[in-house]
């Protein structure tokens, strides 16, 4: 992000329907968010694709002129929206930040099978280990642990996912991962 400012301005700007073209290429981010692994239900999904909007023209633009140029040159219409919007779900998904609550909201919400499996096969080293509290709060500290192991060590999910193909494939992969971050949420207890 180049300038925090630019990016409120621009917000300020669709907000205030101040641009009416950036409001339709928001609200078709939204929506790819609401069908995907990112989904945190409307408001949310909406006031995220507001963001990542603004964010992405503040950092490949240096006006929202040149933005708007941009758009022309694909098309005004409707193509050209699709076309932006669609450039900008697909960089949110590729930068993805694997923040703690990103991280937990995908697990609690079973839309992320991986890091749901990960975060099942913790929950068992820990019933399994001294640290045992029953299967509902096992659980919890696992989903915790996991979310805080991946985003703190992982920017984002295709990052995570090329260290677990690379310790196995399948669900030996997936074992193995959740044998490094059992280990070292049990190395931190002791």
């Amino acid at each position: 992000m180049k300038d925090k400012s630019d990016v409120e301005a621009i917000l300020n700007q669709v907000r205030n329907f101040e641009d009416v073209t950036l409001k339709p290429i928001m609200d078709i981010v939204a929506l790819k968010i609401s069908k995907g692994p990112y989904d945190r239900g409307s408001e949310n999904n909406i006031t995220k694709a507001e963001e990542i909007t603004a964010e992405y023209i503040s950092e490949n633009y240096s006006t929202l002129d040149e933005f708007h140029e941009k758009l022309t040159i694909l098309d005004g219409g409707i193509k050209g929206i699709e076309a932006v919007a669609d450039t900008i779900y697909k960089h949110y998904k590729t930068s993805d930040h694997l923040d703690f609550e990103t991280v937990k909201h995908n697990i609690s919400s079973k839309k992320d099978i991986t890091l749901k499996t990960i975060t099942d096969l913790v929950a068992y080293k820990i019933s399994e280990s001294a640290h045992d509290q029953g299967a509902e709060l096992n659980f919890v500290s696992a989903e915790t642990f996991v979310a805080e192991y991946v985003s703190k060590n992982y920017r984002n999910k295709e990052e995570m996912e090329k260290k677990i193909s690379k310790l196995d494939k399948g669900t030996k992969g997936l074992s193995a991962f959740a044998d490094i971050v059992y280990n070292h949420f049990a190395s931190k207890n002791k």
